[in-house]
């Protein structure tokens, strides 16, 4: 029988000692025949499994990246230097093997003075809600309109 099954069958026990169609023994009696305790110890298990995966792939992320970033920059550091030789020597093409090397050139805008730029350039963003000084607002006893704190239950294992 698995977790949700034992839910149902569990609500129906509720319902039938609730009812007064069974007593408490043998409500009592027949949850310990269900082993819900050997299914929510398993269900922790797997819990704790997965916790520990979710964990591990977020390190192998974190570790992946920074090589990400180092491979990056070791590839713009080598371009810097391949355009000074080549700048030094005049040089704007060079055949390396299989490879063709050659200078070119590009054009990018460089602001150097936001506050004198027109406004039909600038992009607005929107607006974000800071939730934890609203939280904090609520909690000192200030009314925050359109807000409110929400209770939720959730299950903690330890």
């Amino acid at each position: 029988m698995n977790l949700y099954q034992l839910t149902g069958a569990a609500m129906q026990l509720q319902e039938m000692l609730e009812a007064g169609e069974i007593d408490k023994a043998v409500y009592d009696d027949t949850l310990e025949g269900l082993d819900i305790d050997t299914k929510v110890e398993n269900i922790c298990k797997v819990i704790r499994n997965l916790d520990a995966q979710a964990k591990a792939f977020k390190e192998e992320k974190d570790r992946l990246a920074e090589h990400e970033k180092v491979a990056k920059n070791g590839v713009t550091r080598l371009k810097e230097s391949l355009l000074m030789y080549m700048q030094a020597c005049d040089k704007k093409k060079l055949d390396a093997g299989t490879f063709t090397v050659s200078r070119s050139k590009s054009t990018s805008v460089k602001i150097f003075d936001e506050t004198g730029v027109p406004e039909e350039f600038l992009v607005y963003q929107p607006a974000t809600i800071d939730k934890t000084a609203v939280a904090k607002a609520i909690k000192a006893g200030q009314v925050v309109a359109g807000a409110e704190l929400e209770e939720r239950e959730y299950v903690r294992i330890r």
